[in-house]
């Protein structure tokens, strides 16, 4: 081996300056040629998906989630909880972000009129109900009762912000339709997502809270004391889309479609929430 080395020293050296620095520059741009095909395929052979998904949805993505990074591991799916306004304005401002699951319709079509993403309309992932609840160990209230008198009674009401939370912006539009919004604003404590306001129902820091039937399920003390669905025009559907982002990242695409397989479905069902099939 030194030998070697030895004979390809001599033969370097009777090399004229001129022959040394071609071989050196092509040495040097062939190296450069291997990173920068090294950078490309990385940046094109992209293995994680940026999800933002409304608070309420926290159980079931999260064990989607998990079902699908056993299924795919070379994949990691990292996901941003919060209230469905403030998810689709920090996309809008930049946030990265490959699917949005927002718990409200208005906030796809936001990014669907501001370009974010290709979607013409977004796709329906599940239902939900809004429920008014309360404490067992606080309340005992007859169903039976309206809800103004049940509303009066409590000194303080939990709410999302419905200018940012979609629940909140459910709770307006019930509480608007009943002529009852401005007579019983002054009870509001607005919180920034609907488990931020299901926790102070907990907690006791609110007398009843306005939250999903899903969220009320989770927790063996809070008692669901009125449904509203579609009866009442309140169609809480949970929309979904791939940002511009997303298009062009496949993993985002395949994860969009595993949202909707059987196995997802499952995980739908185990926390409550409705299919959009049914």
């Amino acid at each position: 081996m030194t030998q070697a080395i030895h004979y390809i020293y001599k033969y370097i050296m009777g090399l004229s300056k001129k022959t040394i620095f071609l071989i050196i520059v092509i040495l040097i741009s062939s190296i450069s040629m291997t990173v920068i095909n090294v950078a490309s395929n990385v940046k094109f052979s992209r293995r994680s998906v940026y999800i933002s998904a409304a608070s309420s949805l926290t159980d079931v993505i999260n064990g989607i989630i998990e079902n699908f990074e056993s299924e795919y591991p070379n994949i990691t799916i990292r996901v941003s909880y919060g209230g469905s306004g403030y998810l689709a304005t920090q996309i809008i401002n930049g946030a990265p972000a490959d699917i949005l699951i927002s718990a409200d319709v208005r906030e796809a079509d936001r990014l669907i009129q501001q370009n974010f993403t290709a979607s013409d309309s977004p796709v329906i992932f599940c239902k939900n109900i809004l429920v008014l609840a309360g404490d067992k160990k606080q309340l005992n209230v007859s169903r039976d009762r309206d809800l103004k008198s049940i509303l009066k009674e409590g000194k303080k009401l939990g709410i999302g912000n419905p200018d940012y939370v979609a629940a909140g912006m459910y709770t307006k539009e019930l509480l608007t339709n009943y002529g009852l919004y401005k007579e019983l604003s002054n009870k509001f404590i607005q919180g920034n997502s609907v488990r931020q306001v299901m926790s102070w129902l907990e907690s006791g820091d609110v007398d009843y809270a306005f939250i999903y039937k899903t969220d009320a399920q989770l927790n063996s003390n809070i008692t669901v004391l009125k449904e509203y669905s579609d009866l009442d025009n309140l169609n809480i559907s949970y929309p979904m889309l791939l940002t511009n982002e997303g298009e062009a990242n496949p993993e985002a695409i395949l994860f969009l479609k595993y949202l909707n397989s059987d196995r997802s479905v499952s995980v739908l069902n185990r926390y409550g929430f409705i299919p959009d099939n049914i």
